[in-house]
């Protein structure tokens, strides 16, 4: 584990990419829209890797390959502390490198004074490793719902979708 260095930038992409893919294109077809994924998440890692944004960018090296990425911040007057954007290359999933990475930035976030830390990721299939190793780490779920929605531009068409009904809000 060492922090981010700009000559990371390239490796740190494409692992991102890839590990990303799964989910994003799970939503793009859900959506039935092209969300220019690949465009935001370049944009997201460049903001996270920028110089004075805030949070540390730290990842996880094995002979001499970028296998890890995850990037935390700290909030010492609220004494918390998140984690944001993380991913293990495809290729090495399931072999405790996420729990690896999220214990070393939860120690190093306790060493800054930090009470506690929260973590996000999704709910969907593709992402139960991601839910998996936060649990190794000692997180625990608190479940949320999250809304997603493609707008369009004003004048064209946009599919609709028939309302789901749940069990207890029958036509409410």
């Amino acid at each position: 584990m060492r922090p981010y260095v700009d000559h990371d930038w390239k490796a740190v992409l494409d692992l991102c990419l890839r590990a990303f893919a799964p989910a994003c294109e799970s939503l793009e077809r859900l959506q039935g829209a092209d969300l220019d994924w690949r465009r935001s998440i370049r944009r997201e890692l460049r903001s996270v890797t920028r110089p004075g944004e805030g949070g540390q960018l730290v990842v996880a090296e094995l002979q001499g390959s970028i296998v890890g990425v995850v990037h935390y911040q700290v909030d010492r007057k609220a004494q918390s502390g998140s984690i944001g954007v993380s991913a293990v290359h495809p290729a090495r999933q399931g072999k405790g490198i996420g729990s690896l990475m999220y214990r070393h930035v939860l120690g190093l976030m306790s060493a800054q004074g930090v009470k506690y830390a929260t973590a996000d990721t999704g709910a969907d299939l593709s992402h139960a490793p991601a839910r998996c190793a936060y649990e190794k780490a000692g997180f625990v779920a608190v479940p949320t719902v999250h809304y997603f929605m493609t707008l369009r531009a004003p004048g064209s068409r946009v599919p609709r979708r028939a309302p789901r009904q749940s069990r207890g809000n029958k036509g409410r």
